[in-house]
C-alpha cells in the first residue's frame, strides 16, 4: 500500500478544478459533463445548496442539510451523520455516488457506509445535488443521481472553535484552522462528538480529522486531501426488529490528490488519484462479549485513477477520460474463501477468512457544442469490469435558449450498478445473498424547464426510468429469511420542482426582515407494487416529499430560519411473521434554528421535529422526536 501511496505522489501532476462559485447562480458551473457547465446551459435537473443556506439551516452534518434537497430521500437509521443512507429519485442507498470535490468515495462493501466522510459542514462551499442517471460521465456507481460536496477554495477567515450541546447528552466539540498565502491555501479541522441516545442503545460517539493543501501555480494547481472518520454507536433494531443490542464500529480514510494543468486557452488535463480504506465492525446481540467469533468483521479498500482532458475548438469543447479502479475487500463473512488468512488488526484470535478483488476500467469521450440558441453534449462510456465484462453507456442532453433566462431541455442516458460485496456474499440468520446477481441497468430519460431571474428562479421537470434486473433486499411468504434478488422491471416515473424567491433583493425597508423562501416537491411513481413480497429498498421510495424553508432577519445581529417538510412513503414492514404488515406513516417535520451573530461570536439554538413527530424512515427504527440544541461558534 505504501508503494501505491508514493506512485500517486509521483503522478498527481496533471485534474479538472471545481469552478468557482459565482454570485449570478444562473453562472454557477457545475459537473454535471465531463466539461462543467453554467447550470442554466446543463441539460439536467442539478440544484445546488450554497454556503449560506448550510449556516442559517437547522442542521450540524452533511446528511442534515441534504434532507431538504429536491427528490433526495435521507434515511436515517441513527441521527448526526452517524449512518445516513441517501438516495434520489426513487434509487436506493447503493445507486446514490457521493463525491468530494469529484474524488469518489463510495464503499464497495455496502452503501450504508458512503455517508461516512470527514468533511466539516464549515469546509463547504456549496453541494451539487444531480438528478438522474450518469453514467456516461462518472461511472457505474452513479446509477440514480450523483451528490458531489464542493470545498472552498479560500483558506482565509476559516479559524474558529464550535461548541454544540443539547438534549440526550448531545455535546461536540470542533476546531477549524486555515492558512491562507498567494502560494497555498491549507485547512485543517477536528471534532469529537457524543449522545447518550434519544432511546434504548441510540448512544454514539464519533470523531473526524480532515486537512486540506492547495499549492497555486502557474497553469494550475496542486490539491492534496484526507481524512479520518471514526464512529462506535448502539444499533437497536438496524437490521432486525427483536434484537435491541446491536452493535457497530465504522472507522474510515481517505487520500486524495489532484493536479489541474492550464497548457493554454483550448487545452487543460486533470488526473486525481485516490485511496479509501473503511473498517466496519458489526455485532449482532453481544456476540463481542460471549462468542466473538460471530461478530462481522469488514475491510474494504479502494484505489481510483481518474485523468481527463478537455480541448475547446471551433467544434465546441472535446472531451475525453480515462479511469482504473480496484475495489478489494477482506471480510470473515464476504467473498471467496482466500488463499492466506490475515488477522484482524486490535483482535488477534479473529482472522480474515475471506476476500475479494475486482478491477474496473472506464474510458469516456464527449463532445458539447453550442449553436446559436440551442447547446448539446452527447457521449459514451465504455466500461470494463473484471466481474461482470464488457458494458456501453451512451447518452446525449439538449437544451434550448427561447429567451433571455429561459432554458428547455431533454436529456436521454444510460445508468448502470455492479452489486456489492454485502449484496453478494451475506449470508447469514437474518438475510441469503446471491453471489450470481446481475448488474442492474436503467435507461433515464428527463425533460424540462428552467428560469433564472435576478430575485426569482425555479425548475420543473419530467423523468421517466426504466430499470432491469434491480437489485432489492426482499421478503417472500414461503421463505424463512430475506433474499437479495434481481427484480423484473420497474418502471419509475416523476414530477420535480424547485423555486426560490430572494425577497430582500427587492431592497424594500418593509421586506426586509423576510429575507428568502425556497420550496421543492417531488412526486414519484412506480408500476411496481409489493405484492407476494416485501420490498427492503427499491419500492420503499418516497412519493411525495416537499420542503419549504424560510430564512428571517429579524436585526443585524439576529436572524432566523423556520423549514417543514412532508414526506409519504411507499412500502411497508412487519416486525415479525405473526405480525400484521404496517404501512410507512407520512411525516409532517419542521425544524428552526434561531442565529445570534456579532463579528467573531454566533450564537444559535436549533429546535429540530418541534412537534415531536412520530416516524419511521426504516422499518423498526423510531426515529428521534423533538430534540434542542445550541451552540457556540467563535471566529479568530
Amino acid at each position: 500500500m505504501f508503494q501505491k501511496i508514493i506512485l500517486f505522489i509521483l503522478i498527481g501532476s496533471s485534474v479538472f478544478s471545481q469552478d468557482s462559485l459565482e454570485i449570478n447562480l444562473s453562472e454557477v458551473k457545475v459537473s454535471a459533463n465531463i466539461s462543467p457547465n453554467e447550470i442554466r446551459k446543463t441539460a439536467r435537473n442539478v440544484s445546488i445548496i450554497d454556503q449560506k443556506d448550510i449556516k442559517d439551516a437547522p442542521v450540524k452534518t452533511l446528511d442534515g442539510i441534504l434532507q431538504y434537497a429536491l427528490n433526495v430521500d435521507v434515511r436515517s437509521r441513527s441521527p448526526f451523520g452517524v449512518q445516513s443512507d441517501i438516495s434520489i429519485r426513487g434509487g436506493h442507498f447503493d445507486q446514490t455516488l457521493i463525491m468530494i470535490d469529484g474524488v469518489k468515495m463510495n464503499d464497495p462493501q455496502t452503501g450504508h457506509h458512503a455517508m461516512n466522510l470527514p468533511l466539516p459542514i464549515e469546509q463547504i462551499e456549496r453541494i451539487e445535488v444531480l438528478q438522474g442517471g450518469a453514467s456516461r460521465v462518472y461511472g457505474p456507481s452513479a446509477f440514480s443521481g450523483v451528490i458531489n460536496f464542493i470545498t472552498k477554495k479560500s483558506a482565509a477567515n476559516s479559524n474558529s472553535a464550535l461548541i454544540n450541546v443539547g438534549e440526550f447528552g448531545l455535546r461536540e466539540f470542533k476546531g477549524n484552522y486555515g492558512l491562507a498565502t498567494n502560494k497555498n491555501q491549507t485547512f485543517l479541522s477536528a471534532s469529537k462528538s457524543h449522545s447518550d441516545g434519544y432511546a434504548y442503545n441510540t448512544a454514539f460517539d464519533r470523531m473526524t480529522f480532515y486537512g486540506k493543501t492547495t499549492f497555486l501555480q502557474a497553469k494550475g494547481f496542486l490539491s492534496v486531501q484526507g481524512g479520518m472518520v471514526g464512529n462506535k454507536f448502539g444499533a437497536s433494531n438496524f437490521y432486525h426488529p427483536k434484537f435491541h443490542d446491536q452493535y457497530e464500529e465504522t472507522n474510515g480514510k481517505f487520500l486524495a490528490i489532484s493536479k489541474t494543468h492550464n497548457f493554454n486557452n483550448q487545452l487543460s488535463s486533470t488526473l486525481i488519484g485516490s485511496l479509501r480504506r473503511h473498517n466496519d465492525l458489526y455485532d449482532f446481540n453481544k456476540y463481542l462479549l460471549s462468542n466473538i467469533n460471530s461478530v462481522n468483521f469488514h475491510q474494504s479498500d479502494v484505489i481510483d485513477l481518474d485523468w481527463k482532458m478537455r480541448y475547446l475548438s471551433d467544434f465546441g469543447a472535446s472531451s475525453i477520460g480515462i479511469e482504473w479502479r480496484e475495489e478489494s475487500i477482506l471480510s470473515n463473512r464476504l467473498g471467496d474463501e482466500a488463499a492466506e488468512k490475515k488477522m484482524v488488526k486490535n483482535y488477534p484470535d479473529i482472522f480474515y477468512s475471506k476476500s475479494k478483488r475486482r478491477q474496473n476500467f472506464s474510458t469516456y469521450l464527449e463532445q458539447q457544442k453550442q449553436w446559436d440558441n440551442w447547446f448539446i453534449s452527447g457521449g459514451v462510456l465504455v466500461n470494463f469490469n473484471s466481474q461482470f465484462g464488457t458494458n456501453i453507456y451512451p447518452g446525449i442532453d439538449v437544451s434550448f435558449f427561447p429567451k433571455q433566462g429561459i432554458t428547455i431541455y431533454g436529456t436521454a442516458n444510460k445508468s448502470l450498478r455492479f452489486p456489492t460485496f454485502t449484496e453478494m456474499y451475506l449470508n447469514t440468520s437474518t438475510v441469503m445473498a446471491d453471489p450470481n446477481l446481475l448488474p442492474e441497468k436503467a435507461f433515464n430519460y428527463e425533460i424540462g424547464l428552467k428560469s433564472f431571474k435576478k430575485s426569482f428562479h425555479f425548475t420543473v421537470s419530467v423523468f421517466y426510468k426504466k430499470t432491469t434486473d434491480a437489485i432489492d433486499k426482499v421478503k417472500r411468504v414461503e421463505l424463512a429469511k430475506p433474499t437479495m434478488e434481481n427484480i423484473n422491471d420497474i418502471n419509475m416515473a416523476g414530477l420535480e420542482f424547485l423555486t426560490q424567491f430572494n425577497i430582500s433583493d427587492k431592497r424594500n425597508d418593509k421586506y426586509y426582515w423576510f429575507q428568502k423562501v425556497q420550496l421543492n416537491y417531488a412526486y414519484l411513481i412506480s408500476d411496481r407494487k409489493e405484492q407476494g413480497f416485501q420490498s427492503f429498498y427499491t419500492l420503499n421510495y418516497l412519493r411525495h416529499k416537499l420542503s419549504v424553508s424560510t430564512f428571517f432577519r429579524l436585526t443585524n445581529t439576529l436572524s432566523a430560519s423556520v423549514i417543514y417538510s412532508y414526506k409519504k412513503r411507499e412500502g411497508s414492514y412487519q416486525w415479525d411473521v405473526s405480525s400484521p404488515i404496517v404501512p410507512y406513516r407520512q411525516a409532517n417535520l419542521v425544524d428552526t434554528r434561531i442565529n445570534f451573530t456579532k463579528k467573531w461570536f454566533n450564537l444559535y439554538l436549533d429546535v429540530n421535529n418541534i412537534f415531536n413527530y412520530q416516524y419511521f424512515d426504516f422499518g423498526f427504527v423510531e426515529q428521534p422526536g423533538r430534540w434542542i440544541s445550541g451552540g457556540l461558534k467563535l471566529s479568530f
